[in-house]
């Protein structure tokens, strides 16, 4: 397994990947991971949950420059580990799909990867349009054209798979297979458990709770929330916000959203709870009654299935795959990205209409249900394994 981040690194890429690695290791593969050390507190050889991690330099937090320093590093571990493995798994394959493709094209291993943002095989780049957009198409062509030489690419959306027919990928190597949720651990709780958790993180028993669970990242769209905040901010509502700061990031927010909150006076309706264990995460959307999902883009966001696995209604941003679970009015409410107006509308209309969010509940739950990690993880695992099976 390739994955530029993992463990203890959060996020959605990161949870996929290491879900996956350890239901084959569960499932009785040998697995190991590649991927970058973040911190020289962190060992170079480790072992979690029976998964053997190998992290490679530069040593580094999270950064725009980092995963790319990280390909010569990755590459001569599959290189000088070439004996150990039968098959290349990358996730969220910028760049280290490149590294795949050397390795797979050196040894004659099958590759496998499964792109976590949209525009990674087309080269349709979120935030570039007109001349810039082209440009970039234009650069990213050869870093693209290795990525749909894989033998199975794994789409996590339905536009990630048109996205694959329109580079020319065969429909035979293309495969559903969206980010797995665990809906036993994510859940709604019971009504002892969310009185429990409510205290615990300062809530009253009888508050409207909203959860923003993200990056504090600016693609996440925390400005944008926090600017619709004050719309429905009123006595007996609250914004949980969980998720962890981005310090040196270009994109990060923290400090901006939290110097917002306090110039505007809002300290008594949004908390900041930064970043949490996964298990933490999942009592808190539990013990909340909204989800929101603001981000400029996204692929198939982790967090917002998660959320509607605990029966929240969402109010999430029309993007990427967004759409193949969030139906508008019926489990949640889409809005436009960048949009502050129609988010503070939604926001409004999910705090005010309780009959909707009664409805909606369910509904979210639901739609959840076919993302659970044991089809998933095993439909992934299967294919894996006729990769296998077929360059043997």
């Amino acid at each position: 397994m390739v994955s530029t981040y993992y463990h203890p690194v959060i996020g959605g890429a990161e949870a996929a990947a290491q879900r996956l690695t350890e239901h084959l290791h569960q499932r009785g593969h040998q697995v190991f991971v590649i991927t970058k050390r973040t911190s020289p507190d962190l060992p170079e050889h480790d072992t979690v949950n029976g998964v053997a991690i190998w992290r490679r330099a530069p040593i580094g937090a999270r950064t725009g420059l980092g995963k790319w320093l990280f390909l010569p590093r990755a590459l001569g571990g599959l290189v000088s580990r070439r004996r150990a493995y039968d098959v290349i798994c990358v996730i969220d394959q910028r760049g280290t799909g490149v590294v795949a493709w050397l390795a797979a094209r050196l040894f004659g291993k099958p590759f496998i990867i499964q792109p976590q943002t949209q525009g990674t095989l087309d080269g349709r780049h979120p935030l570039k349009d007109g001349w810039r957009a082209a440009v970039h198409r234009i650069a990213t062509w050869p870093l693209r054209w290795c990525y749909t030489r894989a033998g199975g690419i794994a789409c996590i959306t339905h536009s990630i798979e048109a996205e694959g027919r329109a580079m020319g990928v065969p429909e035979a190597r293309l495969h559903y297979l969206p980010n797995p949720v665990d809906i036993e651990r994510f859940a709604p709780a019971s009504p002892a458990e969310r009185t429990h958790v409510r205290r615990a993180a300062g809530v009253a028993a009888d508050e409207l709770v909203f959860t923003y669970t993200g990056r504090l990242s600016r693609e996440k769209g925390i400005r944008e929330l926090l600017l619709a905040w004050p719309r429905v901010a009123a006595p007996g509502r609250r914004l949980l916000v969980i998720g962890p700061d981005m310090p040196g990031h270009p994109w990060d927010e923290s400090v901006w959203a939290r110097d917002y909150v306090q110039q505007h006076g809002l300290e008594d309706s949004v908390t900041f709870l930064g970043a949490q264990p996964h298990a933490e995460v999942a009592r808190l959307l539990g013990a909340a009654d909204v989800a929101v999902l603001p981000s400029h883009f996204e692929a198939h966001p982790l967090a917002a299935v998660e959320a509607m696995a605990c029966g929240l209604p969402i109010v999430a941003s029309n993007v990427g795959g967004v759409p193949d679970f969030v139906v508008h009015e019926e489990n949640g409410l889409l809005v436009e990205p960048h949009d502050v107006d129609g988010l503070g509308r939604a926001l409004v209309r999910m705090a005010e209409d309780a009959p909707f969010r009664t409805r909606a509940g369910p509904a979210a739950r639901h739609a959840a249900e076919p993302f659970s990690a044991k089809r998933v993880l095993e439909r992934f695992a299967v294919l894996i394994s006729e990769l296998s099976e077929l360059a043997n």
